[in-house]
């Protein structure tokens, strides 16, 4: 049974391992090509090509579902570990050689069918322990808002995946040239899978001091999937029905995708501040994130009525919130162990100042003085990671080590 949870560990840290290095090496080529100090080699080129879908599938995918499904998910379910654990490795390795295929081959087709692949099996997995638990479930307890992001997210994966795979396999039998436009079209799902377990993990955060209906927010996250779902996969059937002649049915299935997922997020983030409002709130390090997820995504909500854009580089950053809030209440309040609040507030901090400064229409200084902000909040989140896991011990454990050592300073 150890074994079974270490194996399992091991799987959920190469999918965050993986989501990190696509978003240093997509926005770290990103940036230097902006400075015009990228090297002119056909790697720096592909890298910078691949901003978008490294940012769409091999970051938002692999951190929010396939790692917290592997590494949180099983805990909030009462079990040790995924039901389908060798399932979720080969879905790890072939997601990782999707990765290297994008960036430094030419075989983008192969890519893009490895990732749908890898994808599909990895919601298979959560989705088998989710099912798996609800049947061995002796009272049928309720799930988390955690839980609920989670599954549903899988579904909408499970349901829009094998389209991308279709809309691939039709290029590449009529040998059609591969367009990264392809890959640029799953925004959609994607950012509604970023709402989907962003607000899972927000609730989940205040589940113990914030009032609210989980009935209401179960229905408006599931009203979000299914009607999103099904509005994207029919305007895709409807643009290969008309042979893409009428990119304006994708724009516009785009368009009321990203509609009906604003719409469910403020009804979301309203049903959040209603029952804040009337709640005393600590702000503990995960809060911190919550918060901001919450502060980021609406921003771009006034961005994308205002001006009409926006809300993608908003979901963008608050991908990367999200995914900070549930590392932290999974590390610290889930598992119990211990972790130096200080690099984790220094962390949000400079993510923030960061998200900030990262605001298109800035002076170029700004520009890099955001990616610099970037740097030193990795570099903050590496540090508290590296030390809460040498010590590796509980939060009651480190809180009378701090008071013993506080008490020999004072005797001396």
């Amino acid at each position: 049974m150890v074994t079974h949870t270490v194996s399992g560990n091991a799987v959920g840290y190469g999918y965050l391992a993986l989501a990190v290095m696509a978003s240093v090496l997509g926005g770290g080529a990103t940036a230097l090509q902006l400075a015009g100090l990228a090297p002119h080699t056909a790697l720096w080129v592909g890298l910078e090509q691949s901003h978008a879908a490294l940012m769409l599938l091999f970051v938002v995918v692999p951190a929010l579902v396939c790692a917290f499904g592997t590494l949180w998910l099983p805990a909030a379910l009462g079990r040790t570990g995924l039901v389908l654990p060798r399932l979720n490795g080969m879905a790890l390795v072939a997601m990782c050689a999707a990765a290297v295929f994008l960036v430094a081959s030419s075989w983008l087709y192969l890519a893009t069918a490895l990732w749908c692949g890898a994808t599909l099996l990895a919601v298979m997995a959560i989705l088998a322990t989710v099912f798996d638990s609800r049947a061995d479930m002796q009272e049928r307890a309720a799930f988390s808002p955690f839980v609920w992001g989670e599954m549903l997210a899988s579904a909408v994966l499970l349901f829009t995946v094998p389209v991308l795979a279709a809309v691939a396999t039709r290029g590449a039998l009529n040998g059609t040239s591969f367009s990264r436009t392809l890959l640029d079209g799953f925004a959609q799902p994607v950012a509604l899978v970023t709402l989907l377990v962003g607000f899972g993990i927000v609730f989940e955060t205040a589940a113990q001091s914030v009032r609210f209906s989980k009935r209401a927010v179960v229905t408006l996250m599931g009203l979000a999937a299914a009607v999103c779902s099904v509005v994207w996969v029919k305007g895709v059937f409807a643009a290969g029905v008309a042979g893409m002649v009428q990119p304006s049915l994708l724009s516009t299935s785009g368009s009321l995708v990203l509609s009906a997922a604003t719409l469910a997020s403020v009804l979301l983030a309203v049903v959040w501040m209603a029952g804040a409002w009337r709640s005393h709130i600590a702000l503990r390090v995960p809060m911190l994130w919550a918060l901001g997820f919450l502060v980021v995504v609406s921003t771009g909500w006034v961005s994308q009525f205002v001006q009409a854009e926006g809300l993608h580089s908003a979901l963008q950053f608050g991908t990367l919130f999200a995914v900070f809030c549930g590392l932290y209440l999974w590390r610290g309040e889930v598992c119990d162990r211990w972790y130096p609040k200080s690099f984790a507030v220094a962390q949000f901090v400079s993510m923030s100042a960061a998200t900030v400064l990262a605001v298109p229409g800035l002076p170029m200084l700004c520009q890099v003085a955001s990616g610099a902000l970037f740097v030193l909040s990795g570099v903050c989140f590496l540090v508290a990671m590296g030390l809460s896991l040498s010590r590796n011990t509980s939060m009651q454990a480190a809180q009378r080590q701090g008071h013993t050592a506080r008490a020999q300073v004072v005797s001396l």
